[in-house]
């Protein structure tokens, strides 16, 4: 009798025992496995087949940027693709098409009914200028300032942007030099050095362009001092000009330019020589001021009515540089000529 009742009350504790264990299973599901999901995020946002390939936009900060390059052309609308989180919805959907502006607007619904909303902003990439050559790479105060920067992308913005500079390597001292304007394109600049001033100098110079807040890499030339065999630099006449001379007198030959003296000063008192026609006159030979040079006759007589008169000047960059110029004779002292 005690061992039927013992069996029947071990089946009822096991019958018992599933059945707490049964309800604390279900117990242990979590609530929130049955709320609505709240999440509202843009997970990706493409463009397929502009400019040639799809454009991945970023997504930040509830904007959504997507780069475009400058050479590309920028279309009015755009079908963007859209993923969204799982179970949110997207407006406008995926694929419609929308204004490439920043007046777009899309909002994100979340599961739970909760909104996120995003902006368009294209960002137009402007590429960054490239010199590829400066010509020439020897450049003159006042006798030779043309110079062309070749390169690429130079007109990616506001052509007025558009700017060269010149830096000295020696103490970093930085100008601009004038551009003309009608003379640019996407891959040619022409500019000039700009007007000569006691703050200009010479050697070696770095140039580069500058494109709104977009700068180019550099190029080194150098900036020499006027070239005075271009002979229109420099003027020359006789302080004895009209009268007679006789061998041991002393004649002054003056030196001016056009140019406040900006050329005269990089050669006086630095000429080697001097030829008049059969007189040639060697550095010793001449006295010479800041405009200047006075020598004295010698007792030979010419062989023949001088034309012309010859210059010669050591330049620091090169071999001995000079000045072939001819003169009117009303410029000229009457000198000693053989009969």
């Amino acid at each position: 009798m005690s061992i039927n009742i013992m069996k029947r009350f071990s089946r009822i504790v096991w019958v018992l025992g599933v059945c707490v264990w049964s309800l604390l299973q279900g117990c242990s599901k979590t609530e929130y496995e049955y709320e609505k999901r709240p999440y509202k995020n843009i997970e990706s946002f493409v463009l397929m087949g502009y400019a040639g390939d799809s454009i991945n936009a970023t997504v930040n900060n509830g904007n959504i940027i997507v780069y475009w390059a400058a050479e590309a052309e920028l279309p009015k609308t755009i079908k963007p693709v859209i993923a969204v989180s799982a179970h949110a919805t997207i407006s406008p959907a995926s694929g419609t098409e929308v204004s490439f502006s920043s007046e777009t607007v899309y909002k994100v619904t979340a599961e739970d009914g909760s909104v996120q909303t995003y902006r368009l902003k294209p960002v137009i990439n402007h590429a960054v200028p490239r010199i590829s050559s400066i010509s020439p790479n020897n450049l003159h105060w006042i006798s030779s300032t043309q110079v062309t920067v070749s390169g690429e992308y130079f007109l990616t913005g506001d052509t007025s942007d558009v700017h060269v500079y010149a830096q000295r390597l020696r103490d970093g001292f930085e100008f601009d030099l004038p551009i003309d304007y009608t003379k640019i394109s996407m891959t040619s600049i022409t500019a000039n050095l700009p007007a000569y001033s006691d703050i200009q100098d010479t050697g070696l110079h770095k140039i580069f362009v500058k494109i709104g807040n977009r700068v180019s890499d550099e190029k080194e030339v150098t900036l020499r001092m006027p070239d005075i065999s271009y002979t229109t630099l420099l003027h020359l006449s006789f302080d004895q000009a009209g009268k007679q001379v006789a061998a041991g007198d002393s004649v002054t030959l003056r030196l001016s330019d056009d140019y406040n003296g900006d050329v005269i000063k990089w050669y006086a008192k630095h000429f080697t020589k001097l030829v008049i026609e059969d007189y040639v006159f060697e550095a010793d030979a001449l006295t010479q001021t800041s405009n200047t040079i006075k020598f004295k006759l010698p007792d030979t007589p010419l062989n023949s009515k001088p034309t012309g008169i010859v210059l010669y000047f050591m330049s620091p960059y090169y071999s001995p540089i000079y000045l072939s110029k001819l003169l009117s004779q009303d410029v000229w002292p009457i000198f000693p000529v053989k009969n």
